[in-house]
Formats: structure tokens, sequence, C-alpha cells
């Protein structure tokens, strides 16, 4: 007999929300969690691994961040960010290791599938950030998720991250899936076995197994109760078995029927009777019940009655929409019921929804046709669905968009970005991860008068130093900006930043290049309101550099200056004492900076959230 428990790791990477590294590049990407671990147990900053873009909850405090549709209450913790790998055999998961190697205890929810479809919640749980003394050394882990029992085959994972009580950066070198070819359901008990160890190796458990604890893992199957009942019950001859296996069967169809009927009968009660207790409250508080719905406890509530099913399908219920947070269960259907529903739709966020074709786009264009004429707020990030012609109708049926996300949008070429010209109330886009060029984002700045905030992250086709001229000259009340990974932004681009006196939100992580010393004086002596500035990774910042700062940048509240290689511990320093209102300062990697000076501005500097000094391993690039 074949073997039963197989382990594999993962053998490609079919999505993700976000990764610390660029497109294309080999370090801190999603593709690093590809095959057998080549870094545990190893723990450390190392760009083999797989990093996301953000931790802790700084992000949230930044005029850039956006605020949450909280609406619906969700059934589910919201997370922050996903990666789904997929494996070369399908299996029934029995366990699931992922190996840690940096600031480890940020996975919350496991999900599995077969080719993408009918997620399944395998596990669930807590952020677990290493809480240990400053002074003591962390280690890399192989945290291992007690998978729920599954009878269903599956050949993809989708890992959830919540990272917002990570102190720093999260890592991943690779996940492990354990899983067996029989199920609970599937695998029988051989009837000459009477023992679990003539079981297992009857089984070949044993032949498969690369270790004692696969063993185990593997003999997990034979103490389901059914298993487990006839390894202590007398074999039973096999006509006498098939009759009472089909007399089994037949008590469970009339059982079936008979819980079938009596709920049936329940609701046709509720329905006649329909003169109950609800009559006496007013419509006004009812529908305020409902508001602190989810949307699945809303849609069983409408099965009660006739009346409960009236205000389930008020509209007002559905003016704020937050689908992001039932990604697994919104598809097709799930829009097309939602829609004659959603008539006053003003806020929808759909992220993360539709995943391998459970959405499609005409389904989507059809519900925006339908639902929404009054949309202000529109996410639609990591939406695989969305093209071009989503982008015409967006444009051609949302006048008063004012916000539109669609990070990692990936079918839009300029064709459909040419579109969003016509929107020209808005005030907040995110367009990182996409593949707008840069004729065709000044086209969309010159039309956009009203825009706020812009993020452009890992937009690779754009020449920031031209994209920073167009906006001092047609945006000049931006406040936020998000460059991160982007290339070309040298002195003439922060001159040009420097004429857009709003600016508050600057991130410039990873894309400077050579010495800035005049531009970076000019942006900090013309942006007096910049209270979170993003220079990660500039090389060449030197201590005039960062004196400017300290001197005209009295406002920041967030400072980056992670890996720069000349700036001293004397003018780190200065920054503290002059910058009053800072709460966070990372100076990780910084060269001439060791752990112990960290240390002691720490303490004496107790209101600011110092990044650095740590002692572990680091590879950078």
């Amino acid at each position: 007999m074949p073997g039963c428990v197989i382990n594999q790791f993962a053998k490609d990477v079919t999505d993700f929300s976000s990764q610390y590294g660029s497109d294309g590049s080999i370090s801190y990407v999603a593709n690093n969690v590809i095959g057998k671990p080549c870094l545990y147990p190893e723990y450390g900053d190392f760009s083999a691994a797989y990093s996301m873009r953000t931790y802790g909850n700084w992000w949230e405090h930044c005029s850039s961040a956006a605020e949450e549709i909280a609406e619906p209450p969700s059934l589910l913790v919201p997370t922050v960010d996903f990666i789904d790998v997929k494996f070369e055999c399908a299996v029934f998961p029995v366990r699931i290791d992922i190996y840690e190697t940096y600031h480890p205890g940020s996975v919350v929810r496991i999900w599995g599938s077969l080719e993408g479809h009918h997620w399944t919640l395998l596990w669930k749980g807590t952020p677990t950030p290493w809480k240990g003394a400053r002074t003591e050394q962390p280690e890399a882990r192989i945290f291992t998720a007690p998978v729920n029992s599954s009878d269903k085959l599956i050949d993809m994972l989708r890992l959830e991250f919540d990272q917002r009580q990570q102190d720093y950066y999260s890592a991943i070198d690779a996940i492990l899936l354990v899983g067996s070819t029989h199920t609970a359901t599937t695998l029988h008990v051989p009837l000459d076995c009477k023992t679990l160890y003539e079981c297992v190796m009857k089984l070949g458990f044993h032949e498969t197994a690369g270790c004692e604890k696969d063993i185990l893992m593997g003999a997990k199957f034979l103490l389901y109760e059914d298993n487990l009942q006839k390894l202590i019950e007398e074999p039973i001859p096999s006509g006498v078995r098939e009759e009472k296996e089909e007399k089994n069967e037949e008590e469970m169809s009339v059982h079936n029927l008979e819980k079938e009927m009596t709920q049936v009968d329940v609701i046709e009660r509720l329905v006649e009777e329909d003169t109950d207790y609800w009559e006496l409250l007013p419509e006004e508080l009812i529908l305020h019940i409902m508001r602190l719905l989810d949307l699945q406890s809303l849609c069983r509530l409408a099965q009660a009655s006739k009346r409960l099913h009236k205000y389930a399908l008020d509209p007002i219920l559905y003016i704020k929409l937050n689908l992001k947070n039932y990604w697994w269960m919104t598809d097709n259907s799930a829009l097309e019921c939602l829609a004659p529903r959603a008539c006053l739709l003003q806020e929808l966020d759909l992220s993360w929804c539709g995943p391998y074709n459970a959405l499609d786009t005409e389904t989507f264009m059809e519900f925006i046709h339908q639902s929404g004429r009054q949309l202000r707020v529109l996410r639609v990030n990591s939406c695989h669905f969305i093209d071009n012609y989503c982008l015409y109708i967006i444009a051609n049926v949302c006048p008063d968009l004012q916000e539109l996300s669609m990070a990692n949008c990936s079918k839009v070429d300029n064709l459909g970005f040419g579109e969003l010209k016509k929107v020209w109330q808005l005030s907040r886009l995110d367009l990182s991860r996409t593949r707008i060029d840069l004729h065709t984002l000044q086209l969309l700045l010159q039309h956009a008068s009203n825009l706020r905030h812009l993020n452009l992250s890992n937009c690779m086709l754009l020449d920031m130093d031209e994209v920073a001229l167009t906006l001092a000259t047609f945006n000049r009340q931006l406040v936020s900006l998000g460059a991160w990974k982007t290339h070309g932004l040298s002195n003439r681009g922060l001159r040009a930043l420097a004429c857009v006196p709003t600016l508050e939100d600057l991130d410039l992580g990873w894309a400077l290049s050579g010495v800035v010393t005049e531009g970076l004086g000019e942006l900090a002596r013309g942006c007096r309101n910049l209270k979170r500035l993003y220079l990660t990774a500039l090389r060449t910042l030197t201590d005039h550099d960062l004196l400017q700062l300290a001197t005209h940048a009295g406002q920041l509240q967030q400072l980056d200056i992670m890996g720069t290689r000349n700036v001293s511990a004397d003018v780190v320093l200065r920054v503290l004492q002059n910058c009053t209102k800072l709460e966070l300062l990372d100076v990780s990697f910084c060269e001439q900076l060791h752990s112990t000076f960290v240390q002691q501005c720490a303490l004496q500097y107790p209101n600011v959230c110092l990044k650095g000094g740590m002692r572990h391993s680091v590879h950078l690039i």
C-alpha cells in the first residue's frame, strides 16, 4: 500500500498582499518561502527570507493612514497581510510548520483550499510576539499550528498576519504542510489488526514518515472515535457488517429528514405567527440592532420572519460595506445578492476578495453600475479581477468618488488608468505596485487638483524626479506621498517637493540615491509640518543632512534613517533634543551607532520608541 503521510514544502507563491522587497528582486520577497528552509535555525535580518512591509501600529498613526470601514462588524478579527502558497500534492492536512527566523509570532490564521476554491479555516489564534528582555537573545522557531480536523483535500494555504504588536519586521524562511492521502472518513482500520502498532505497520505510516513525530501524527488518524471503536470491538463478518452499515445509513437518513422537517416547521410557525415582540419595537430601534450584526448573522436573522426579512433589506444597513473581512465567502453570488440592497452604498472595501476567479469582472461591473452611483470610497487592493473595463465603469458611474485604493491590481494598464482623469474629486489615490507609467500619472495629477494623499510605492515605471515636479506644479495641497522602493529621486526631486508646503507624511525609503544634502535641507525648510519622514537605506546621509532636520523639522513624530553609514551619535542626540514631538526613531543597522548608545538614549528619552542597537545577525544588501 502506498504511504499515507506526505511532507511538502511550498512549491509556489500564488498571491500576497505585501513584501518588503521589490518585484524582480530576490531580497525580502514572498518567493523566498518556496522550498526547504535555508536559514533556520539562524535568527536575524536575512534578505533570503520573506518579510512584510509593515510592523507595529505606526502606520495607523500618520497622515497617510486611511480610516477603516468598520461596518458591518466582522466575523473574525481583521488582519494586516496575507500570503498564498501552493503545494505539489493535494492532501488532508495534519500539521503545518512555519519556519520563523525574525520576530516570530505574527501568524494568526491559516486557511486551506483546493485550487483556490472553498477556503476552510484550519487554525486561528492571536499574535504571540517575543517578549523577552532587551538584553536577551531571541531565537528562530518552528511554529506548529494545531490544525483543525478537515475532511477536505487541500493543495493551497493562505497565511494571514497581524504584525501590529511586533517590535520590528517579521520574517519567514519556509512553510511545511504535513498531510495524508486519507482522512477519518476514508481511512478504515484493517479488521485483522488487534493493536495500534499493527495498524500503523499495516497502513504503511512508518514507510513515509520522516521522524517519530510524523509517525505519531499519522497514528492520529487511527484515534478518531470511529476508528478507535473498531480497534476495541470484535471483528464483524463482512455480510453482517454490510447489513449493519445499510441499517445505520437508513437510520441516519430518517434522523436528518426529521431534523430538517422540525426546522421547517419552526420557521413556518414564525412566519405564520408574525405577531411577535418585534412589533412592539420602533423601526429605528430594530434597524439600530441590526446594524450591530455581522453580515452572516444579518442574513440568518432575515429568515426568521417576514417582518425581520423586510428590515434586513433596508438600504440603510448597507451604506458602508467592508467585505475584506469576508473575503473567503465573497463571490459572484454574494455581490449579486447585495446589489439590490446597496442602493445607498457610499463606502466599499473589496480588498482581498474574489481570489482565483471567485469574482469575475462582469459581476463587479454590474454591481458598480447598479449600486455605485453614490460611492465615495472604493478599495480593491489585491483584487485581480480588476482590469481596464472596471476602471472605465468606475470613472463613469462614480462621479463623487473621493478615495480609490487599488494596490497590487496588476491587470490594469495605461488605458484603464487614463480613465481616472474623469474622477476629478479624488483626494486619496493608492496605486502601489501597479504598472502605471509616468505620462499617464502626470495626466491624472493635472486633473486631480483635490488630491491630498498619493501612494506610488513599488511603481517601477516612474521617474520620481519628474513626478515630484508635477506634484509641485499641480498638487500643492498634497499631505502625504508614498514613494517606497521607487527610483530616480535626487536633489532635483527633493527641491520640487519642498514647494509643497502642506506635506506632512513622506516615505522615501529605498528611493533616494546620491548626495542629497542640498535638497534635503530645502525640504526641511520648505515643509515645516513634516511629521513622518522615512529615509530608509539612504547610504549617503550625513551629519549635515541630519542637522538640517534637527534644526528645521521640529514637528517630526516618526523618523527612519535605518541603514545609514555616516551618521554619528552626537547628531542623533541633537535630533532627540530638538524634535520634542518625536515618537519613533529607527536607527537600526547604522554602522556608527552602537547598542549601548541606543540603550542610553532609550533611558534618557522614554517617550521615544528607539529601534536599533540589536545584536543579532544581519545581511544587508
